[in-house]
């Protein structure tokens, strides 16, 4: 998925792609919405964040164009939640928190698409398509079958 590693940014917009997509890999984990270089997260398999996933406050997280719909789709459930928190009368905060992941997931979501839009026709098909590529890939897993070991009786004496 070279065509998607050149796109890794930072939570700031700036690019931070690694010397190859190996190293990348050695280095980061996949979470929700894109990928952490967060040594005991990484680590960990990505089970272990140690800010719950606010994941576009954090300095190791490194989004690609495959996770726009991702964030897109979590942008949605923020300000759901949002609205659902103002009308629970919630402390200001919850608000807040809320106000500030929706800023920052846009931010990240914004940048993103302008990146995608400044790109020629042909490598902007070539990276949505790697993005759609690799969200089948994701989809897929944890969606195999158990493996069953399927024992025969002992024969009849």
């Amino acid at each position: 998925m070279k065509a998607l590693s050149r796109h890794v940014i930072d939570r700031n917009g700036h690019p931070a792609a690694f010397g190859s997509a190996t190293a990348f890999d050695l280095r980061s984990v996949a979470v929700p919405f894109g990928n952490c270089t967060e040594p005991s997260n990484v680590k960990a398999g990505g089970q272990q964040c140690p800010i719950r996933f606010q994941c576009a406050g954090c300095g190791f997280y490194r989004p690609d164009p495959s996770y726009l719909p991702a964030i897109e789709e979590h942008l949605n459930s923020l300000r759901a939640d949002r609205e659902t928190a103002t009308a629970l009368d919630v402390d200001d905060f919850v608000i807040r928190n809320l106000t500030d992941q929706i800023t920052a997931f846009g931010q990240v979501a914004d940048i993103m698409r302008e990146s995608l839009a400044t790109l020629p026709a042909d490598e902007r098909r070539e990276v949505e398509e790697a993005g759609r590529v690799l969200r089948r890939s994701r989809a897929a897993r944890g969606r195999l079958l158990p493996i069953v070991e399927v024992t025969q009786p002992p024969a009849a004496p």
